[in-house]
């Protein structure tokens, strides 16, 4: 996916954040009104270059026909003292991460150097030589990028996984830590629906797996 304009990173996050409070997303006229803009065509040329980086789709006849790839985490449910759980991510086969936000952890963001964080179940053996079990908790930091080599959650259209990320000028691979895993190969030039939500911090061991860690 190509890379969002300040404007355009702040548009998506503000339908993400409409989307969590109301249960629907923004009208057209609701985004203009928040933004300031002059007119709804304003609006409308914003939303189709968004849709065209492959971040949301565009229903023209609904009047809340904006819907996001995948909306954005929310963070509203971080305290100081904990982590909030918003569903599953794939350590194999990518899988939807469902964004509803299922309980906390009971840990200080600043044991995994805090900011904007959140944990997702990990389901599936292909991370196991970077230490990632099935049944473990990983706790990601929100952000769209993330250097070569780093391990990160990426939506792969409306599906995520958790994967070693490699981005050249052409594609981008994710790569398994298990050798019984082949690699995920997508094409930068065919704008294919994949998205960078954030980066590996670490994980919680579960109790299934600490008597055979």
């Amino acid at each position: 996916m190509k890379r969002l304009t300040e404007k355009q990173s702040e548009i998506i996050e503000f339908i993400g954040e409409w989307q969590i409070k109301m249960g629907h997303p923004p009208t057209q006229a609701e985004i203009r009104d928040n933004f300031g803009f002059s007119s709804l065509n304003a609006v409308r040329g914003h939303l189709q270059l968004i849709e065209k980086k492959g971040y949301l789709h565009l229903n023209c006849g609904k009047a809340r026909g904006i819907q996001l790839v995948s909306s954005p985490p929310t963070f509203s449910g971080q305290q100081e003292n904990s982590i909030p759980i918003l569903g599953t991510i794939a350590a194999g086969l990518p899988i939807w991460a469902e964004q509803n936000l299922e309980g906390s952890l009971p840990v200080p963001p600043a044991l995994f150097g805090g900011g904007e964080l959140f944990a997702l179940h990990v389901l599936g053996d292909s991370m196991t030589g970077a230490g990632i079990k099935d049944g473990d908790i990983a706790v990601i930091k929100r952000s769209e990028f993330v250097a070569n080599g780093e391990i990160a959650a990426v939506l792969i259209e409306q599906e995520a996984t958790l994967k070693r990320v490699y981005l050249s000028s052409k594609s981008l691979v994710l790569k398994s830590e298990n050798p019984f895993f082949e690699d995920l190969t997508y094409d930068i030039d065919k704008n294919d629906f994949v998205r960078i939500i954030g980066r590996y911090q670490g994980i919680i061991r579960t109790m299934g797996n600490r008597c055979c860690a």
